[in-house]
């Protein structure tokens, strides 16, 4: 059995597959009759998948979180492609192994090199002059280095694919040094390790694996707190580190979403602060867009309305003006 991923599914497909169950939920028609309501996913991307039929009987040969095989037919529903599931079942690895299954290519993973990220930040590690904050800094990404290397970015806002946090840290630190020679003046060793630690308490906000789940601490806390908290006791530990920069330190982490009403703590209080926070929104947005226009199926220039930004984006090429 060839393997197909969901990035190269077309309507009308037939596919015979491995997915993984993102999300399972049983509904109901209009006529009250029992479905399944799926979200699918791979290395790739993912897919909403419908079971009409047998919906109780299907439900109970799986659970979300599972690899399953699947096989069905594409659709088109609602200007996305959807898929129509005949049959499904739970892996049995010993025995599907032998048609292509491999747990690796069901699980979203950056396309980037995660070994090279994984440099660039060692390096900017050691860029930083101040030692409390490169001590603080190297200590916890030696503790937490295996997670570091492969945790998503979020659950599914943005960079929600194992690999992800790296990414977005590394185009962080990548914006940091563009900022760099426009506003000399600003502490960027400040910057840089809060970039380097503003989402640390995603490691234990986010359970990853075939499927990232809210951790209990993730759910009653949140990772600004955690993140906090991972900071605050990591500088208390160090001798002699100053007392006025660690609560700089704890600011940013607390206040990088920004706005109250985007759940933060605090709003950035001093100019460093709000640099973290306008680098990680605009690497977060712009992966939010490149996610809209890749999801969409539309033909002509512009998207359907929907998406994280809830309207049109263009997407056409300018490439024939370039060359007039």
């Amino acid at each position: 059995m060839s393997k197909i991923f969901i990035k190269d599914l077309k309507e009308n497909d037939a596919v015979e597959s491995f997915f993984g169950v993102h999300n399972k939920t049983l509904r109901l028609t209009k006529d009250d009759k029992p479905y399944l309501d799926l979200t699918l996913a791979d290395r790739s991307g993912k897919i909403n998948a419908k079971i009409w039929e047998d919906a109780d009987k299907n439900s109970a040969l799986f659970e979300r979180g599972d690899a399953v095989k699947v096989r069905g037919r594409v659709t088109f529903f609602n200007e996305e492609i959807q898929l129509k599931v005949e049959k499904i079942r739970r892996v049995i690895p010993e025995k599907d192994q032998s048609d292509g299954y491999i747990f690796e290519d069901l699980v979203p993973v950056t396309t980037k090199n995660l070994e090279q990220m994984w440099q660039t930040v060692q390096a900017e590690i050691q860029t930083i002059s101040n030692p409390h904050l490169k001590k603080v800094v190297s200590e916890i990404y030696a503790t937490y280095a295996d997670q570091l290397k492969i945790h998503p970015g979020s659950m599914t806002l943005h960079h929600a694919y194992r690999g992800g946090l790296l990414e977005h840290i590394t185009a962080m630190l990548q914006i940091a040094r563009g900022l760099h020679s426009v506003y000399p003046e600003l502490d960027f060793d400040l910057i840089i390790t809060g970039i380097l630690l503003h989402d640390i308490g995603k490691l234990i906000e986010l359970q990853s694996g075939m499927v990232t789940t809210y951790t209990d601490a993730g759910n009653f806390i949140g990772h600004l707190v955690l993140g906090r908290d991972i900071v605050r006791e990591a500088c208390l530990k160090l001798e002699g580190f100053p007392e006025i920069l660690r609560l700089k330190l704890e600011h940013i982490i607390l206040s990088h979403q920004g706005r109250y009403e985007w759940q933060s703590p605090r709003e950035p209080l001093f100019q460093e602060a709000l640099v973290v926070y306008y680098i990680d929104e605009i690497d977060t947005r712009i992966q939010q867009m490149k996610n809209d226009l890749a999801a969409d199926v539309n033909d002509g220039n512009w998207t359907a309305k929907g998406g994280y930004f809830r309207r049109s984006l263009y997407k056409g090429s300018d490439r024939g003006m370039a060359e007039q």
